[in-house]
């Protein structure tokens, strides 16, 4: 299986993305884009600025500049592409989705980083007026995200910690189950 993160805005969540569902997949994890993958994914991650076209990867690319990132997106089975609730995410992400739609239509949205319902709402709007075809998984503004990069914790690895962190992370990781078994073709 291979899964490609990408979008041209960043700071969206590429790599905690990247890195979790590599780790809670067994799945290797390349990028072009400069990350601590390599220190906290050791043996499994590797960055360059021309990655391998490899099986059973997850590809954080940080860019479309790079060398073969496209002959691998042609590859992937999704394409998973995180928007933040702002305009300059949004119209990062047509740009996105207008360069990959004839290369992989295999897309899906991660809403990321909403921090109230109005900005659900915005997010749900436009992604709805502009992206209806695609499927979206909405996350909310969680420490998950940095405390994975900072521990080297998959979600999954950071949720089954301790109670207080099933109880902290249990509405994000609600979502995360969805898009793995989207990703796996598991029925929830």
């Amino acid at each position: 299986m291979k899964i490609a993160i990408l979008s041209k805005k960043g700071g969206v969540g590429k790599t905690p993305f990247a890195f979790s569902l590599a780790k809670d997949l067994n799945l290797s994890l390349q990028s072009n884009d400069n990350s601590c993958i390599e220190k906290i994914y050791p043996n499994k991650a590797k960055i360059s600025k021309i990655v391998d076209n490899i099986d059973n990867c997850v590809y954080d690319f940080g860019g479309f500049s790079a060398s073969g990132v496209l002959s691998i997106v042609k590859d992937c089975k999704f394409c998973l592409i995180p928007v933040l609730p702002n305009s300059n995410s949004l119209i990062k992400t047509v740009e996105t989705i207008k360069e990959l739609k004839n290369i992989n239509n295999n897309i899906i949205l991660l809403a990321t980083n909403y921090r109230n319902d109005r900005e659900k709402e915005y997010l749900e709007n436009h992604i709805n007026n502009y992206f209806n075809q695609y499927p979206v998984f909405y996350f909310k503004s969680s420490m998950i995200l940095s405390n994975a990069m900072f521990y080297g914790r998959s979600f999954l690895d950071l949720y089954n910690e301790n109670p207080l962190s099933k109880n902290a992370y249990k509405n994000f990781i609600d979502e995360y189950e969805k898009l793995l078994n989207k990703i796996t073709l598991k029925k929830p």
